[in-house]
């Protein structure tokens, strides 16, 4: 599973901060159009996050993790094939599909994997995962340096048809036939209904980095593709290192709304002061966000694995998974017209507040201290 979540991050990876340029500069698309193409991603979330979960209860998991990479790799290739608008963004939408799919699936089978010792699975496995983004955004802007986009995308198309093959070896699971009223009593419990309120609003900056991180580091740091790579790639090394010691170290240590506290303040601050140049002084304040995020990372799958059942997580999750990918799409309706209005930097900066506002209802909701 490590393998995949770290395979599968180094091939899409570079083509979510990359492809806004090719949008903007070759397509010529709008700042809202922008907005649009990546909130749509998050649609599919609408129509098939409680199934795909109720599926990933009932169904061979791998079997999903399949029809993922397929769907993804079709979406890969079309995105550098289609000029058109509207049919680009029918093409967004099936990339967008087969990338929710591969992603629940995968976390669907870590979670009815590792009840020995979780905290380490998760750390290991968003390691790996944050890794293979590091490598994603390294590579990815080399490659499209070297080859442009259309090019580039047909080459991590084909990576993608490749993963295929070891599927074979992906662990079967314990299928369980869970009535559907049973999910809803554990969604509708306080703490969890608690849980998806501040994820929704902490992930509305995966919209504003959608739309506009890598138009910011472009036009207003003044960075070539390649130095794009070279600037996230820190970032995601951050990401790798802090889950990897927050499951190996850190886990059990601190109260969890110690660790949200400090992760919010982190990735708050670091967003808002990312957006000031010179160069070093915006990569280490985006370090300091990338620490942020991975103890929000940690601690969300946790807190997965702490409220839920592991006979009905695959449905469970994915309705947290839902709530997230509703606030990328938020986020990217906001903050993609937003930075084409304003400057690329307002986003980063507005999102960034928006984590600092969340610190006191993160401590408002430490009084529920028991699972559903």
């Amino acid at each position: 599973m490590s393998f995949y979540s770290g395979s599968f991050a180094a091939l899409v990876t570079g083509i979510y901060f990359f492809l806004p340029l090719y949008l903007k500069d070759t397509l010529h698309f709008s700042g809202s159009q922008i907005g649009w193409l990546y909130g749509v991603l998050s649609l599919n979330a609408l129509v098939v996050s409680f199934p795909l979960g109720v599926a990933g209860d009932r169904l061979p998991v791998r079997r999903l993790i399949r029809v993922g990479l397929a769907l993804c790799a079709l979406g890969v290739w079309g995105l550098g094939a289609m000029g058109a608008f509207w049919v680009y963004l029918f093409v967004f939408w099936v990339f967008g599909l087969g990338v929710y799919i591969f992603r629940q699936s995968l976390d669907i089978l870590l979670f009815k994997t590792s009840a020995a010792d979780p905290a380490r699975d998760f750390g290991r496995y968003n390691a790996w995962r944050m890794g293979g983004m590091m490598l994603g955004t390294l590579g990815g802007g080399l490659l499209i340096y070297a080859l442009q986009f259309p090019r580039a995308l047909q080459v991590l198309a084909a990576g993608l048809l490749i993963l295929l093959g070891p599927t074979l070896w992906l662990p079967l699971t314990t299928l369980h036939q869970a009535p559907l009223w049973q999910y809803r009593r554990d969604f509708s419990h306080p703490r969890v209904l608690f849980f998806a309120a501040w994820l929704f609003l902490f992930t509305l900056h995966w919209g504003a980095e959608n739309t506009s991180y890598g138009l910011f580091l472009h036009r207003h740091l003044g960075l070539a593709t390649w130095e794009m790579g070279l600037y996230m790639s820190v970032e995601f090394a951050v990401l790798a290192a802090t889950a990897f010691l927050h499951g190996r170290f850190w886990a059990g240590k601190l109260p969890p709304m110690v660790f949200l506290g400090i992760a919010l303040f982190t990735s708050g601050i670091g967003h808002i002061l990312m957006t000031f140049p010179p160069v070093l002084f915006s990569l280490f304040w985006r370090a300091v966000h990338g620490f942020g995020d991975g103890l929000v990372l940690m601690e969300s799958y946790a807190t997965i694995a702490r409220l839920f059942q592991v006979a009905r997580v695959g449905g469970n999750s994915s309705l947290i998974s839902l709530v997230t990918t509703l606030g990328a799409f938020a986020g990217a309706l906001i903050f993609g017209p937003l930075g084409a209005s304003w400057g690329y930097q307002w986003p980063l900066i507005i999102s960034g507040l928006i984590a600092l506002l969340l610190l006191p209802l993160a401590w408002w909701g430490s009084r529920w201290d028991s699972p559903p």
